[in-house]
């Protein structure tokens, strides 16, 4: 999938989501609205790794409309980080309009959020907004990203350290330990600590891919990763 010039005219779309009737009435909306013809929707995919597989040389997108809510149980944040590794906007919605996974979508980098019952026109309006490098956030939203950035905790130079080589690495913990230059021990002292700090802000993180989330979240990884 290749990312196309920004622009307010001509935006191509795609939509990502496995409800039928969802990707249909979006694409409904985009396509067949006043103004029809300044949005067009080039691509229909049900996972985020079903559209970037299967359009490597596909027509290029501007926006993605992406489902946060999807059967594959990919996580919400790994998928916007992965779309916006290709140069696209995303542009995030769910049915049930969870605030957290919203949250983190938009911390992995979403340029806008659709709330459950918006109209066409809104979604005409949030669409031509991302394209041309403008954000849908609501003030609600805003308040809960800053929230959340204002929650990482304090971690030392060396737990930062952890974090990231234990984080980045499929390895076993004794391996990780080895690359960090410690003991398999004194690494999990580290990592418990870590944990203690993230679950004293409320923000747990019970196992590796948690720890990873977390790491991405507060800048320690590159999002795009």
């Amino acid at each position: 999938m290749q990312p196309a010039r920004q622009t307010t005219e001509d935006v191509r779309v795609a939509v990502v989501s496995d409800h039928g009737v969802v990707a249909a009435g979006m694409t409904a909306w985009l396509e067949d609205g006043p103004g029809s013809g300044a949005t067009t929707v080039v691509a229909e995919a049900t996972t985020v790794a079903q559209l970037l597989s299967a359009r490597p040389e596909g027509p290029p997108v501007d926006v993605v409309l992406l489902d946060l809510l999807l059967a594959d149980r990919s996580h919400p944040a790994d998928n916007v980080a992965a779309l916006v590794a290709t140069g696209v906007g995303v542009l995030v919605f769910s049915l049930d309009g969870d605030l957290r996974r919203v949250t983190e979508a938009v911390r992995a980098g979403a340029a806008g959020h659709l709330p459950p019952g918006v109209g066409p026109a809104v979604v005409r309006e949030a669409v031509t907004a991302v394209a041309a490098g403008g954000h849908v956030l609501d003030d609600e939203l805003r308040r809960a990203v800053a929230e959340l950035a204002g929650r990482r905790p304090d971690l030392s130079p060396r737990q930062q350290d952890v974090l990231v080589g234990y984080t980045s690495s499929a390895t076993k913990l004794p391996t990780v330990a080895r690359g960090l230059d410690m003991r398999p021990e004194t690494l999990k002292t580290h990592l418990r600590r870590i944990k203690e700090k993230y679950a004293a802000v409320g923000r747990p993180a019970h196992t590796r891919l948690d720890l990873y989330r977390r790491a991405r979240e507060d800048g320690y990884l590159d999002p795009s990763a």
